[in-house]
């Protein structure tokens, strides 16, 4: 049980590429939000916070049983960085380790688990997973860190250009899996990532 971890989804753009909204699309049988609320429940983190904003009734209805805290973004039109701070502004101030992740990034519990041990282990300040010299998502934060993702908008690049500032204090557990770079950016990509195992082999 991971009761020194919150989770902030970040579900509130527009899914131009994809054409519909993610937070919606069937994930192996159950919309690809609840998924996500699911897995990190069997976690045990302490508190899931979903940001939300295109489409944010739709998605509301689906998870309004859920245990998470929803937060919403009204400027979601400015980028994920309006996400990213929104949701920033709105975690409990007691928040120890904060994993991030886009709802366009459907990770498998044993995948999560992997990330979250590997910052336990290495006490880390910011932890990310890699492959093929590559990070991926998602990205687990120590509560050191979290105020200066405040600051993320002064970043042209946003989350990107944080993380390069920051460089020398980010910790990479290489995990070889078609799991570590994915996001669902548009169909094709979702119709393959459909036959990805959700079990370690």
């Amino acid at each position: 049980m991971y009761d020194n971890f919150d989770a902030l989804i970040l579900s509130a753009g527009l899914s131009s590429r994809m054409g519909k909204t993610k937070a919606l699309l069937n994930w192996h049988g159950k919309k690809l939000i609840e998924f996500h609320i699911d897995v990190l429940n069997d976690l045990g983190i302490r508190n899931i916070n979903l940001v939300l904003g295109h489409d944010k009734e739709k998605i509301i209805e689906v998870v309004n049983r859920k245990k998470i805290k929803i937060i919403i973004n009204n400027n979601y039109l400015g980028g994920k960085s309006t996400s990213i701070l929104e949701g920033i502004n709105n975690i409990e101030k007691d928040t120890q380790n904060l994993l991030l992740i886009g709802v366009d990034q459907p990770r498998p519990k044993w995948f999560l688990k992997k990330i979250i041990d590997f910052h336990i282990y290495n006490k880390s300040i910011i932890s990310a997973p890699i492959d093929k010299n590559k990070r991926g998502h998602p990205i687990i934060f120590n509560q050191k860190f979290i105020p200066n993702l405040t600051k993320i908008n002064e970043y042209p690049n946003g989350l990107r250009d944080l993380f390069r500032e920051n460089n020398n204090i980010v910790m990479t557990d290489e995990i070889k899996s078609q799991w570590t770079h994915l996001d669902l950016n548009n169909n094709e990509i979702y119709e393959k990532a459909l036959s990805y195992k959700l079990f370690d082999e």
